[in-house]
């Protein structure tokens, strides 16, 4: 009796953990969530990888990643260094592997100003951007680019209290055809600097990408009473 028991209490047992393991398992082979600290390193490989490969040697890749690495740190969300005032404000997104956890993806989305100047627009809005979008090579062609966009674009919509403009700005190389159709494909468009008070020379500096960055733009949905006439 004491056998039987147990036999069935193990069953059972294997029977709810199979039930929970499939209910939990993900749809895809990855996940997006926010950044940790300990996924900035990961992160700045494969930004080094996207905007520097192409312009480094072996030794000059590991000094780029190292100051991509720091330059991460010194901007993550809730650092010391940044007021607190900004924490939702900002937000880094990682695509990870589902299995492993490993970081196949990075976005970042910052709703202070795009411009050098001025900390606050004419109409005292703060702009979202997003920038230092990145797959790693060997997983690209899987929707982590787009769905790490569009996780951008759910902080933006959800900043509902701060009643940001509701609108996702980015940069992107004039030549990058493929990455232009992506973003046509979700809803962007390109907007003139000068409709937000920028220059051109504005949306090219700090710029990691070799050529000439244009502005693209997306209206995002935003609760009524949040809206800013």
């Amino acid at each position: 009796m004491c056998r039987i028991g147990l036999f069935l209490i193990a069953a059972v047992l294997v029977i709810v953990e199979t039930t929970c393991f499939v209910a939990t398992t993900p749809k895809t082979d990855y996940f997006i969530t926010n950044a940790l600290v300990v996924h900035l390193g990961p992160a700045a490989r494969i930004l080094t990888e996207e905007f520097y490969s192409s312009r480094t040697n072996f030794i000059t890749f590991q000094i780029e990643k190292l100051k991509t690495t720091l330059s991460l740190e010194s901007t993550y969300p809730g650092n010391n260094g940044n007021a607190s005032s900004n924490r939702r404000l900002q937000q880094m997104f990682v695509a990870c592997e589902s299995k492993s956890g490993k970081v196949v993806g990075f976005a970042e989305v910052d709703a202070r100003p795009l411009g050098t100047g001025s900390s606050t627009d004419p109409k005292g809005l703060n702009r979202s951007y997003m920038y230092n979008l990145a797959v790693d090579k060997k997983w690209k062609r899987k929707g982590i680019a787009t769905e790490l966009i569009r996780e951008c674009e759910r902080f933006v919509s959800d900043m509902h209290e701060l009643c940001a403009e509701n609108r996702l700005y980015l940069r992107v190389r004039s030549c990058n055809l493929a990455a232009i159709e992506l973003y046509t494909n979700l809803g962007y468009s390109e907007v003139d600097p000068s409709s937000i008070s920028l220059t051109r020379e504005d949306i090219n500096s700090n710029s990691l990408e070799e050529g000439e960055l244009i502005l693209l733009a997306k209206d995002l949905p935003m609760d009524a009473e949040c809206r800013v006439d």
